[in-house]
């Protein structure tokens, strides 16, 4: 890989920010996701969810994966009423 090459992938993951968030930091992220919200989620769903993963008591979350899953409908239906 070339200096060019290398310096650009540096920057562009600069750009994108960390790879792994807390639930704060992906709740100042994206406004729309409150940390109740998620909690409640993980308690009914489980950590089986895309983007999330466990690094010992922590949560951290994959914020392009988690949103993703979201848009998919993995939160379509949190609580374990069928929705009407």
């Amino acid at each position: 890989m070339t200096v060019a090459a290398q310096n650009h992938t540096n920057t562009e993951a600069a750009n994108q920010g960390p790879t792994l968030l807390t639930l704060s930091q992906l709740c100042q992220a994206e406004p729309a996701i409150t940390p109740g919200g998620v909690r409640h989620l993980l308690f009914t769903k489980g950590h089986d969810l895309p983007g999330v993963y466990r690094f010992g008591r922590k949560l951290l979350f994959d914020r392009l994966e988690f949103m993703g899953g979201i848009k998919q409908g993995h939160a379509a239906q949190i609580s374990g009423r069928a929705a009407q």
